[in-house]
């Protein structure tokens, strides 16, 4: 497989495997703590936003001023260090018994923007196409 076939293939994987667990934690919250899927719908919708805001940010061009406000704006959920189930996602096929280095990988950032439209799109399948309103 090529490096940019492979590229895709963890990225993909990556969302796949993040929303499935987001849906899943909050699934099982809602069910426990709240409403069922009125609940679901509604912290999905949450989340979402809020990683939204976070990948947003982090998929912005670095500022070059050095004041408070560029610093605001300036956040990332890049680093250096592998997440363990990043580690795992690499075990998967196609990406078993392949090298991808950290640095070919799609950005972080990335990942986490497309993850957040991934739990919109859910929260509005739930709304839109199964009828999940209050009231």
């Amino acid at each position: 497989m090529t490096l940019s076939r492979l590229r895709y293939a963890e990225f993909a994987l990556w969302v796949g495997y993040v929303s499935a667990v987001v849906v899943l934690v909050l699934a099982m919250l809602s069910l426990v703590f709240g409403d069922g899927l009125i609940t679901l719908k509604y912290a999905l919708f949450v989340v979402g936003f809020l990683l939204f805001g976070v990948g947003t940010f982090g998929i912005q061009p670095t500022p070059h001023g050095r004041g408070p406000v560029s610093r605001l704006f300036g956040m990332s959920v890049e680093g250096d260090q592998a997440f363990g189930f990043e580690q795992r996602i690499h075990t998967l096929p196609p990406l078993a018994g392949t090298h991808l280095p950290r640095e070919a990988c799609v950005s972080r950032d990335v990942k986490v923007f497309v993850t957040s439209l991934v739990l919109l799109g859910v929260s509005i399948l739930l709304e839109v196409g199964l009828g999940v309103t209050a009231g």
